[in-house]
């Protein structure tokens, strides 16, 4: 009858809404799950770039008469200079012990400097514009994913209770079905 069929067509509807509700549960586990872990990429590359621990390694690395071997006295290429800087890490990662945090910092100096832009002004103008942009998006994301999240649990709600509904509908027409029966 009419009843049941709108039965089978609402427990199918519930069954697709409960496996769309599962696929973006999966997705925001996972997209929660790379949000983190950007994060933390984000987090430690800031604590590298200001760690006291690189810049103790350079004090022991490089001798003291020429602390001013950062600044520059003449003109010169950026070429050259990026040479320059590449090889002082090489040997500031060369007095670091092996496998530390410190020679792990020193190599993402190193990939830093090696870029095209690595010692030109605003060379990481670029980079910091985009975590910058990434955090932007990452917020709006998550904004879009509550929304979802509550747009789904609003949904359960309402088609658990258009469920419950028909069940009383249901159980009600059969209840009459049993009193015409028996009388």
């Amino acid at each position: 009858s009419d009843t049941q069929a709108a039965l089978l067509l609402d427990k199918k509807f519930l069954a697709g809404l409960d496996k769309s509700c599962a696929e973006k549960k999966a997705e925001w586990e996972e997209r929660s799950k790379t949000r983190a872990e950007e994060l933390v990429a984000i987090a430690d590359t800031i604590k590298v770039l200001n760690d006291d621990d690189a810049l103790d390694l350079f004090k022991k690395t490089l001798p003291s008469a020429s602390a001013s071997a950062f600044v520059q006295t003449g003109l010169q290429s950026a070429q050259a200079a990026r040479t320059r800087f590449l090889s002082i890490i090489h040997m500031a990662k060369a007095g670091a012990p092996r496998h530390s945090s410190a020679g792990m910092k020193f190599d993402l100096l190193a990939v830093a400097l090696s870029g095209k832009k690595g010692l030109t002004k605003g060379g990481f103008d670029k980079v910091i514009a985009m975590c910058d942009d990434m955090i932007k998006i990452l917020k709006q994301e998550q904004v879009d994913d509550d929304s979802k999240k509550e747009y789904c649990a609003a949904q359960l709600d309402h088609i658990d209770d258009k469920k419950k509904a028909k069940e009383k509908s249901i159980s009600d027409s059969e209840l009459a079905i049993t009193n015409a029966e028996e009388g």
